[in-house]
């Protein structure tokens, strides 16, 4: 009896100083990337704001399915089964619902940094992870950076060459 008290009773204080080290990190964490575009402010702009137009550039996007809402496409379905769907956009920011890492929830978005009357653009392209205090999910930020940096890096070159070529052709 005396031995199984012990036991549970490390479990606990083991629990509550992973718990204790976990809070030690955020509880939302961005990940970021940006490239420079030698293409009009609004080439970029339109491949970004039209759901339609990521099937050219987002990383997979020509496999994946368009989402509709009243005859307007809305947004893309990944294959993991979220919905990344415009939530709001101006003329510089582009706001997407529906990002998700397991339980994890979050957003992302584009940015156009640069002068309007400028020839070239620079974008980035941004993910916001919001975690809660457990331990699992707050260690699991440190992952994020690896797997979704190559993604958001390959999206961008895509991008990049998408909107270079257009302007070429304009």
């Amino acid at each position: 009896m005396r031995g199984l008290s012990f036991f549970l009773f490390s479990l606990l204080l083991l629990f509550l100083l992973v718990t204790a080290f976990g809070l030690f990190f955020p509880s939302r964490v961005t990940v970021s990337r940006a490239v420079d575009i030698q293409a009009s402010r609004t080439t970029v702009y339109e491949l970004l704001a039209d759901p339609m137009q990521w099937k050219q550039w987002f990383p997979g996007g020509d496999s994946l399915r368009l989402l509709k809402a009243e005859g307007q496409v809305t947004g893309i379905r990944t294959p993991n089964g979220n919905a990344l769907l415009i939530k709001s956009q101006n003329d510089s920011t582009i706001l997407v619902k529906g990002l998700q890492a397991a339980a994890v929830g979050g957003d992302m978005g584009f940015r156009l940094i640069g002068a309007q009357a400028q020839e070239g653009v620079t974008v980035q392209w941004f993910m916001n992870f919001t975690f809660d205090w457990y331990p699992w999910e707050r260690f699991s930020s440190l992952l994020l950076e690896n797997k979704f940096g190559s993604f958001m890096e390959q999206g961008l070159k895509n991008l990049q060459q998408q909107a270079q070529s257009a302007a070429r052709i304009n």
